[in-house]
């Protein structure tokens, strides 16, 4: 990557001050449900997100509520973790100009891979804490959106040339950017500066011999990026899992296919709104 597409990569929108506020509660482990709930109350638009999932994608038939306390209480606290910070940053980061990219598609993806991660997090020897699990698993392919927002003629190419499924995303953005999103998603999220935790995963989980620092979460989530391509069928590649229990992955990957039903509802949601 050179220096020049660096730079490009300067027009993606910094993080405003009240998102950073946002996600610093919302990733606190420690933080109880009231706290995050009065958190996300800063942002009328994202608490409506929570409260909405809450009534409609997760528990149709359930009385409604009307509150983000009250969805928190409902949705428990990795799913309030997930929505809230993807509707925060669909909301910042569009990209309309490139008319190719799926925007539902992508955040369901983002989603889905970011709610895997937390579940199997609870069963592997983590470098850090679940919640940075869950947050490399929501950003892994942030480098996708940021290039689809600052590069939109040349990603527009990218994402029709691979609409046939017999090209890779990755080799596609090197034939026309000279770089992949997983660089571009590196870059991106040290600007923001996310623990370099985040951005390790995000930059090598698709390197399957990666060894360097925090490796165990870098594994983490490329495994779970594979098990969702694959519809959580079969059990999940990669070493780092090898000591979970058979009937332990069962009971994840029926979770998981129940949860990306649901999450497909909210992706629609996000994908479509203005």
């Amino acid at each position: 990557m050179t220096q020049q597409d660096l730079e490009k990569l300067e027009e993606l929108p910094t993080l405003p001050r009240f998102v950073r506020d946002i996600l610093a509660v919302v990733n606190d482990k420690d933080a109880p449900l009231a706290e995050v709930g009065k958190a996300l109350a800063v942002d009328p638009g994202t608490s409506a997100r929570v409260v909405a999932a809450a009534n409609a994608a997760f528990f149709t038939g359930y009385q409604p509520i009307y509150s983000v306390d009250d969805a928190a209480v409902r949705l428990g606290l990795n799913r309030v973790r997930v929505l809230a910070s993807t509707a925060l940053l669909s909301a910042q980061f569009r990209a309309e100009a490139c008319p190719a990219f799926d925007q539902a598609r992508f955040w369901c993806a983002s989603m889905n891979v970011a709610m895997c991660a937390s579940k199997l997090a609870n069963y592997v020897p983590l470098e850090t804490g679940t919640p940075a699990s869950y947050l490399a698993g929501l950003l892994h392919n942030i480098g996708v959106l940021a290039n689809a927002y600052t590069f939109p003629e040349q990603m527009n190419r990218v994402f029709t040339a691979a609409a046939d499924g017999a090209h890779c995303v990755e080799a596609l953005e090197m034939d026309y950017l000279g770089f992949d999103h997983l660089q571009s998603g590196a870059a991106v999220l040290r600007r923001w500066e996310l623990p370099e935790a985040i951005v390790t995963a995000v930059s090598h989980h698709a390197d399957p011999d990666y060894r360097g620092e925090w490796s165990r979460l870098t594994a983490m989530i490329g495994a779970s990026v594979d098990w969702y391509r694959h519809g959580f069928q079969g059990a999940p590649g990669g070493r780092i899992l090898r000591g979970i229990s058979e009937s332990k992955l069962r009971n994840i990957a029926m979770s998981c296919q129940r949860e990306d039903k649901q999450l497909q509802v909210f992706a629609a949601q996000l994908g479509s709104a203005a």
